[in-house]
């Protein structure tokens, strides 16, 4: 178990790593000043949005400038949101997000596409003194959407011994952690939520955004995941990149086959293998696979990472941006990059028809139709 010492120095080490939230928002990095447009002629493309990719990207980002002389990738991480609408209004080249761009989004955003670039995933997590990740704790849709409402509030509550018979959980206070900002890993989370209990659909739904009814607020996965490591009793969630390094245990949710399971990157790969198997599934990804697939070992909370491009680029960045999304959905998927910042490679080959129909989105004045069921 780590100590509190240890548990900031992780949680410091990380965020001038892979979080910075506060001083990106506020424009500057280290004295780097944010980029006025998307424009390619500034030598510099810039990709903004999700926390939970950014470590991928920026794995992907040296690695690819270290095959191109010359090139040069600027990957900040600000939230998805913020990737969205940093996009549309042309301050980015690409946005990077958790979400993928839903009917409503499209209706605003018509000129949007969201190129799928990895699997990842939204876990449970919790911090519970002699609980290890040898026997997860169960959790169900109904009955974490309760301890998310504040309905249920001690780890020893009926709704959960009833799922775990054979652990001894405590009678501890259950200290509830969501994210404070406008997030994928928000709209994953509770997209799960969202199917699986009509009480929190009702009340609550589906956002990037939602308005919580209980629990303690922080800012971007790093916060979560402190907030978590600092708190006896305490559960949030976060994507698998961020559970690995933190090494908290994560839950185990159950799926639509009735199985519980533990995010990993064989189960969120048979998430992602079992959603583009459906015949329904569209060439765009632009729907949930959240609770939608079924499997035995399938994670039920696994969605895939997209970069959102509007197709109204000027031709030097679109071509620019072409060629660094064609390098990630070809040498960017291999085991050496994703493994190592907990993501999971689009389960197709380079020579798939599905990515011929992907890149095809990216040529200026293109007339490819996004389609979203939802």
């Amino acid at each position: 178990m780590r100590t509190q010492t240890q548990a900031k120095a992780f949680f410091l080490n990380d965020f001038l790593i892979g979080g910075l939230q506060g001083l990106l928002l506020a424009g500057t990095l280290l004295g780097i000043a944010f980029f006025p447009s998307a424009g390619w002629a500034s030598g510099t493309l810039t990709v903004s949005g999700s926390s939970m990719l950014f470590p991928l990207e920026k794995i992907w980002a040296k690695a690819y400038m270290s095959e191109h002389p010359g090139s040069r990738i600027q990957v900040l991480s600000p939230g998805s949101g913020v990737g969205l609408s940093e996009s549309v209004q042309g301050e980015v080249a690409i946005g990077s997000s958790d979400f993928y761009l839903t009917k409503e989004i499209r209706e605003h955003h018509p000129t949007m596409v969201s190129i799928p670039v990895a699997i990842s995933d939204a876990e449970v997590v919790y911090n519970l003194p002699g609980f290890s990740k040898t026997h997860p704790i169960r959790f169900d849709g109904p009955v974490l959407a309760r301890i998310y409402l504040g309905e249920i509030r001690s780890w020893d509550d009926p709704a959960l011994r009833h799922l775990n018979p054979d652990l001894p959980l405590p009678h501890r206070i259950i200290h509830v952690v969501h994210r404070s900002d406008e997030s994928g890993t928000n709209f994953v989370f509770t997209d799960y939520l969202s199917q699986t209990s009509r009480r929190w659909e009702s009340r609550i739904g589906r956002g990037r955004s939602p308005k919580w009814t209980s629990g303690k607020a922080y800012r971007g996965s790093a916060g979560v995941i402190e907030a978590v490591m600092m708190t006896p009793g305490a559960i949030g969630y976060a994507g698998l990149g961020w559970v690995q390094k933190s090494h908290l245990p994560a839950g185990a949710l159950k799926n639509r086959s009735g199985a519980y399971v533990v995010g990993t990157e064989k189960t969120i790969r048979n998430a992602g293998l079992a959603a583009i198997s459906l015949p329904r599934f569209p060439d765009s990804f632009n729907r949930s696979i959240v609770w939608e697939v079924q499997g035995k070992d399938v994670y039920p909370d696994a969605n895939f990472e997209f970069f959102l491009v509007d197709t109204n680029l000027d031709g030097e960045t679109m071509r620019a941006v072409r060629e660094w999304i064609s390098w990630v959905l070809g040498s960017g998927q291999k085991a050496k990059y994703m493994r190592g910042a907990g993501f999971v490679p689009i389960p197709f080959s380079p020579s798939s028809p599905h990515l011929s129909r992907i890149l095809r989105r990216l040529i200026p004045g293109n007339t490819f139709r996004e389609v979203s069921p939802g």
